[in-house]
Parts: structure tokens; C-alpha cells; sequence
């Protein structure tokens, strides 16, 4: 069955709309020049675990083995628990609530698909003691991911829920409720995981940012009923786009060019994603990670300080209509926005007519026209105000164009990269703080942070 390709709509991105804060053809096809040379290093480097997300979309093995296990535990259990921190759980909550929605644990024609819950990106405490008073634990099982299983915030959690299981079920039992994803070999997480005996799904090569097409994303997904070897397909027809050499036609390097252009030649430092999708909102919040660590860097491949990125901003449609647009209208000049519109739903209503009302102009008007019509308004007045914008169309929401729609930000990023010449991979800047906690809470090693933390 033939299915399309999402579309970019970048009319709104172009000169002759926004005049000097757009892009002309000729940048475009100057930048073109250098995407032969990308995709042949990529081609190259294929066995880079940087690169091995490039590889994900064709891992049907994988496939196998997660829609076994996932099998295995909708028949044992009512409940999945992914506990995990950036990486490690965003891109499965965007699928989650992508395609679930945001009410589907409240259903109860959930069927055998297991009811899947977040928790672990905080130690707040009080999310989990909510979380407690409505999972009954016997009938749960937690999903523990990091990757280098050393990251403070679900190893806590972690150790808690370990404790808290252990009390409920007995030692023995209770290594039954626990699945983990980690580097293999290493960090404190594998060692327990080692020590205790269980389950253990090894964590891919890449880095956890662009790790939502692995077990990390796919597994939640299998266990709430998802098709994860379609999410795989439209990856792969994403990534069959992406190997072409025609800049005009390689969606994820034309996008990044654009965003390129922007941020070196407009000063447009600021890329927001404004989805008019209600249940896109963690996959807005999925893309700004990826955004904001990959392209954020104070050295570039040359070792020479440059201290550049682009600062995403994750929106919604029409919601931040009402508190973002002012600002996107008319105030600075150094934003880049795009839009995803959906182009069905399944589930659509029409405003009934209520008499005598200034409110007639509304009577007969369904609900997915009124929204196409907001992002269409908004798109235009920010063109009018000379406000470059671009919309990426997905036919619909489903698993085929969720997984083009997670391969095309990644590789946009990786084209993004190269551009600006930096290392979209690595993370230096979230180390420190690291270390500064590890010496406040004693971790061995780390005496010399505390002291240095301290003297502040």
C-alpha cells in the first residue's frame, strides 16, 4: 500500500513573503552543494555509535523480540511504569500520548494493552505518592531507563519503588516487576540489575536523545497496543528520503537549511514548534531536547570556541495563540517558527446553532476546519508582520507518520549539525551540574565539586 511522505510547506520561509528575514533560492542551492559530502560521511561512518539511530528504523529483529516480551507482560500485568529522565522517557511519552491521547488509563476498554505511566523525571515527591494511591504494585510492572545508570533522578526513584516492591510481594517475587535499560558493562544501575538477577533490555548504542526509536520508545508503545513495526516503517521512508542528494527534495536537509539560514544569516536564534495537534504536545517537548542539546555548543570541530545554538521553543496550536503570538508578532525579529498540522482526525463535531446569538458565525463549522483555519490566521498574520514560518503536514497521526515525523527531526538535526560545524552528539554542558550534585549528596570521588560548590 502506497503511503506518502509528510509535506514542508516553507512558502512563508521565502524572501518574496518575509523580504529580508527569508530565504532566497540561491542560499538554498549554495548550501545543496554540500549534501552529497554529508550523506557520504554518513554512508562512511555507518558503524559510528553516534550514528546507529540511522540503523533503528531497519532493526526488525528488535521488533520481534519487544513485541514478544511486550506480549509476555500485557498477559501478567495491568500496568507499565517507565521510569526515566530526558532521553530515556521523552520520546516514549510522545508516542504515548501522540496515539493514546491523554485519558486512555482512565478507559476501561484498555483490552490486554497495559496502562502506561511516566514518573522518574523528578524527585519531587509528591507525583509519586500520587502515582502509589492509584496503581495497585502487584499487578505493575516498572520500565527502569538510563542509559548510563548513573542519572540521579530514576535511580532514586528506582531504589524507592524497589523497596516499596519487595515489601509488597517478598524478595523473590518482586524481581518480576522490573525491566532494565542501560549501557552494558557498567554504571551503578547495571550493576544491580546484575547483582539482583533481573530482566534486562540493553540499551542501544546511540545517545538517549535520539533513542525513541529503541526498545526505550518502542517497548512502552508495544505494551499499550501500538504497532511498532509501523512506527519503523515510517522511519525508514524517511530515512530512504534523506539519502537523496537533491537539497530540494531532502525533506530533513532542506529543513535544516532553513534553520541554518536563519540562525547564521537572519540572527534568528530561536526555533519554536508550534503544533495544531492537541496530543503533539510531548512531541514538541521531545523535539526541544533534541534542539537544545545537539545544537548547543561552545566549540565547534575545530576546538574553537564559538559558544552558538538555537534555543527551541515547544508551543501549541491553538493554545499559545493566546500567549505566545504577541510576542512572535512583534517583538524581536530573531524567531523561526513552525507549524505541524494534521490532516485528518478521527473524531470530528460540528458547532451546533444557537440562536439569536452573535455567536452564529459559528453554527455549522466543525471542529478540525476551525482549527485549520486558526493555524492558517496565525501562519498569515505572522507572514504579514514579516515573521518567516513553515508548517510540516502528516496526512494523519498515526504510527507510519509518527516514525517519519521522529526520523525527520533527526536527521535534521545531524544535517543542522554539519552545517554549523559542531559535534551534535556530545553534552558537556550538562556535566558539570552533575558533578556538583554527586559531591553534595557524597558521592565517592566527587570531594573535590562539593568543596568547589561549596566555596560559592
Amino acid at each position: 500500500m502506497f503511503r506518502p511522505l509528510l509535506k514542508y510547506d516553507y512558502d512563508f520561509m521565502a524572501a518574496r513573503r518575509v523580504g529580508r528575514f527569508g530565504f532566497k533560492d540561491s542560499e538554498i542551492s549554495k548550501l545543496g552543494g554540500k549534501l552529497k559530502a554529508f550523506n557520504k560521511k554518513h554512508k562512511a561512518d555507518k558503524n559510528n555509535p553516534d550514528l546507529s539511530f540511522c540503523r533503528l528504523p531497519y532493526d526488525r529483529d528488535s521488533v520481534k523480540q519487544i513485541s514478544k516480551l511486550a506480549r509476555r507482560l500485557r498477559r501478567k500485568f495491568k500496568n507499565l511504569v517507565v521510569v526515566g529522565i530526558g532521553g530515556s522517557d521523552l520520546g516514549a511519552k510522545a508516542i504515548y500520548q501522540a496515539l493514546a491521547g491523554d485519558f486512555a488509563n482512565l478507559k476501561s476498554n484498555r483490552g490486554k494493552n497495559l496502562k502506561v505511566y511516566f514518573i522518574g523525571d523528578t524527585v519531587d515527591p509528591e507525583p509519586m505518592a500520587d502515582l502509589l494511591k492509584i496503581l495497585n504494585l502487584k499487578e505493575t510492572v516498572f520500565y527502569i531507563v538510563s542509559k548510563s545508570g548513573e542519572t540521579i533522578e530514576p535511580l532514586a526513584s528506582f531504589l524507592f519503588l524497589r523497596k516499596k516492591l519487595i515489601w509488597k510481594t517478598g524478595y523473590k517475587k518482586h524481581k518480576e516487576h522490573f525491566i532494565i535499560t542501560t549501557n552494558p558493562g557498567k554504571g551503578v544501575l547495571f550493576d544491580i540489575a546484575e547483582k539482583e538477577g533481573y530482566l534486562l533490555a540493553e540499551h542501544y548504542a546511540g545517545g538517549g536523545r535520539f533513542s525513541v526509536l529503541s526498545v526505550n520508545g518502542l517497548l512502552p508503545a508495544a505494551c499499550a497496543g501500538f504497532e511498532i513495526s509501523d512506527l519503523l516503517a515510517g522511519a525508514r521512508a524517511m530515512a530512504k528520503n534523506a539519502k537523496r542528494n537533491n537539497q530540494w527534495k531532502n525533506l530533513p536537509f532542506f529543513f535544516a537549511s532553513l534553520q541554518y539560514l536563519a540562525y547564521k544569516k537572519r540572527k534568528q536564534s530561536i526555533s519554536v514548534l508550534m503544533p495544531y495537534a492537541y496530543y503533539l504536545r510531548n512531541f514538541a517537548f521531545w523535539f526541544r531536547q533534541l534542539w537544545g542539546e545537539s545544537l548547543a555548543k561552545e566549540f565547534n570541530l575545530k576546538n574553537k570556541k564559538v559558544n552558538l545554538g538555537l534555543t527551541p521553543i515547544a508551543a501549541l496550536g491553538p493554545t499559545d495563540q493566546h500567549s505566545q503570538i504577541q510576542l512572535y508578532n512583534e517583538g524581536p525579529h530573531d524567531k523561526i517558527i513552525t507549524f505541524i498540522k494534521v490532516g485528518g482526525f478521527p473524531n470530528n463535531f460540528k458547532v451546533p446553532k444557537y440562536k439569536d446569538s452573535a455567536a452564529i458565525y459559528l453554527a455549522g463549522h466543525k471542529f478540525k476546519e476551525i482549527l485549520n483555519i486558526e493555524q492558517r490566521a496565525t501562519a498569515v498574520s505572522l507572514m504579514k508582520n514579516k515573521r518567516p514560518n513553515g508548517a510540516i503536514i502528516l496526512p494523519a497521526l498515526n504510527e507510519y507518520y509518527l516514525g517519519q515525523l521522529f526520523y525527520f527531526f533527526e536527521m535534521a538535526a545531524l544535517y543542522l549539525g554539519e552545517l554549523l560545524e559542531i559535534n551534535v552528539f556530545n553534552q558537556p554542558g550538562v556535566e558539570q551540574s552533575k558533578k556538583y550534585m554527586y559531591g553534595l549528596l557524597g558521592k565517592e570521588g566527587y570531594e573535590k565539586d562539593k568543596k568547589e560548590i561549596n566555596n560559592f
